[in-house]
């Protein structure tokens, strides 16, 4: 399990995620989240849905999101949004 990195809040610390590279060596970005906190998948309700996840750190900051690519897209209400660097 990868110590290095204290994942509080992924909304707040998703381009940090994305650009941590000892996931991307061994495991995929599920997997590496579930060291990190518990990831829930959330049913699908359409044939040709994307998997959804639930996320909860271990300090209790939790969001749903899907991955598009490599890229985070978060889910709240009536809205989703990605996290992108402001350069």
């Amino acid at each position: 399990m990868d110590t290095t990195f204290h994942l509080i809040d992924l909304v707040s610390q998703a381009l940090a995620v994305s650009g941590v590279a000892s996931w991307q060596a061994s495991r995929t970005e599920i997997e590496w989240l579930s060291s990190h906190g518990s990831v829930t998948p959330k049913p699908k309700t359409q044939p040709n849905e994307r998997p959804t996840f639930w996320f909860e750190s271990r300090t209790g900051r939790s969001c749903a999101f899907f991955l598009d690519g490599d890229e985070f897209v978060f889910i709240g209400d009536h809205t989703t949004f990605t996290v992108s660097d402001s350069k």
